[in-house]
Order: C-alpha cells, then sequence, then structure tokens
C-alpha cells in the first residue's frame, strides 16, 4: 500500500485508537467495532502479548477496512519484526532514529514521539511524518500552541489522556491524535459492548471533523 494513502487513512478522520490489552482474545470485535465507527486506522502496542502475531493476523483480516500499525516500537529489532508482520505504520514513544530508520527503508509513515521542544525538533529534523506530543495531558493545547510558534512546519499528532471533550479544539491544530482508554474503553471490551464502542468511536469521528469544520 502506498504511503500517501496510509497517511490519508491516518489524518482522515485524523482520530487513532491507541489498543493495549492483556490478550488477543477479544481484538477482532473490538476492531470491528472501531471500524463500525468510522475509524481507519489503529494502533497496536508492542506491550501486548503476542503483538506481532496478533498483527499479523488482523492486518489479513481486516484487510481493505481499518489500516493497523503498531506502537511503543523502541528499537531496530522491534520496528523491524512489526513491518514483517505487516505494520502500515510505526510509532514511538520518544524519538528513536534507528526505528525511523526502518519506516523509511519500508516506506511506512513514523510518528515519533517527543516531549520537550528539543525532542520534538529533533524528531521533525530526523524526517518523522508526524511528531506525538507525549503524554500531551501534561501541558495539554497551551503547549502545543507554544510548540507551534519556533516549530510551524511540524506535523503535531499528540497522544496521552485525550479525551471526547478535547477533540474540537485539538482539531484546529493537529493532523490527527491518538486516543486510548477515552476510547478503548476497557468496561466495554471486558463486557462486549461493542455496539456502545462503535457510538462512541463515531462521537470521536464527529467531533473530529466538527473542530476542521468539516
Amino acid at each position: 500500500m502506498k504511503k500517501q494513502h496510509v497517511i490519508k487513512s491516518l489524518t482522515d478522520p485524523g482520530v487513532v485508537p491507541v489498543v493495549r490489552l492483556n490478550s488477543g482474545e477479544k481484538l477482532p470485535p473490538l476492531l470491528e467495532a472501531l471500524a463500525d465507527g468510522g475509524i481507519r486506522a489503529v494502533e497496536l502496542t508492542m506491550t501486548i502479548p503476542g503483538a506481532t502475531t496478533l498483527l499479523r493476523e488482523n492486518c489479513r483480516r481486516f484487510e481493505g477496512t481499518l489500516l493497523l500499525g503498531m506502537g511503543t516500537v523502541t528499537d531496530r529489532a522491534a520496528a523491524m519484526a512489526s513491518l514483517e508482520a505487516g505494520a502500515q505504520f510505526l510509532v514511538s514513544p520518544f524519538p528513536v532514529p534507528e526505528v525511523l530508520e526502518e519506516a523509511k527503508r519500508a516506506d511506512v509513515p513514523m510518528i515519533a514521539g517527543a516531549f520537550s521542544p528539543w525532542e520534538v525538533f529533533q524528531a521533525d529534523r530526523l524526517g518523522a511524518d508526524f511528531v506525538k506530543v507525549f503524554p500531551f495531558n501534561c501541558f495539554g493545547l497551551t503547549y502545543l500552541r507554544d510548540l507551534q510558534g519556533p516549530l510551524p512546519g511540524v506535523k503535531f499528532f499528540p497522544t496521552g489522556g485525550i479525551t471526547l471533550a478535547d477533540i474540537p479544539s485539538l482539531f484546529r491544530l493537529v493532523a490527527g491524535c491518538g486516543v486510548g482508554g477515552a476510547l478503548v474503553r476497557q468496561e466495554f471490551i471486558h463486557d462486549g459492548r461493542w455496539k456502545e464502542l462503535t457510538a462512541l468511536a463515531e462521537q470521536f469521528v464527529a467531533a473530529a471533523r466538527q473542530g476542521r469544520g468539516a
């Protein structure tokens, strides 16, 4: 799949759920519920037991419906294993040059984590497609606006504590964002409340479009 197509799916609607689970048992219905709610890309994380196997299985299962990437990628070995399993984008919690090198080699988008202005600058200079300000909830919109002053060309993709209420204002400033527990609700997953999860995903997508004036 061409990189630009993946970037379009990451940025439209721009809400990328971050999935952290203790097992992959309920991953297929979880992904189906998110897709039904208008989500186009989902980040799995290397912290899930058997993460690369689950990625490979679900990339096949949701081909043409949902793009899957791997997050919490912190070294070259994890990057290579994720890409071999079919990851369509990579995400790191902080700048990791060797991960970015592997993303470039595979021609897949890289969302590089950063927090301080120096880290944001470094991630952008190394060629990250997006910079994940993480954890976003420490300073919020004010901090993001301050970063944009000296770094106007950076495509921000914040993650960390983002709620539904944050989305409209946030999407006036960013290319997209990662959303964890506020969307990937553990009680919904535990109880198999997939229709409620789909409805919540629809709310996040609508809020993103509202923020962009779409």
